[in-house]
């Protein structure tokens, strides 16, 4: 019965967090290839290739704030690691201005809480 117990508490968790996009790899015609992956512990990887000149990220959240900007250099390859940790739950939108096109990528930090049933002696 203590090893049933074990397992599902293991299986279950204490609690997690979450955000909803994977890997996706984004390219319209004429405009860089955008990948964002996500890491360990609400991070995630932007990719960009051929990064054209007056090119910027911005994170926003639901309500059309802007959260963070930064102007990226041009270059072949670009990549950043965000850590989204201090973001609340919510929707946030990541756009990415390679100057001549605006592409964005929603995205969704959910936190859930699970219970969990253990044996006490």
């Amino acid at each position: 019965m203590k090893k049933t117990i074990l397992a599902i508490a293991v299986l279950v968790g204490v609690s997690t967090a979450s955000f909803s996009f994977a890997g996706e790899k984004v390219n319209n015609t004429g405009a860089a290839a955008i990948e964002l992956v996500s890491a360990d512990n609400l991070t995630f990887r932007l990719k960009l290739d051929s990064v054209k000149e007056k090119s910027s990220v911005t994170i926003k959240d639901e309500n059309g704030s802007v959260l963070y900007s930064s102007a990226i250099p041009k270059s072949e390859n670009y990549s950043k690691v965000f850590d989204l940790s201090n973001l609340l739950d919510g929707n946030y939108t990541f756009i990415v201005n390679n100057g001549t096109e605006i592409t964005e990528k929603p995205f969704v930090i959910a936190t859930e809480t699970k219970r969990l049933v253990t044996a006490v002696k």
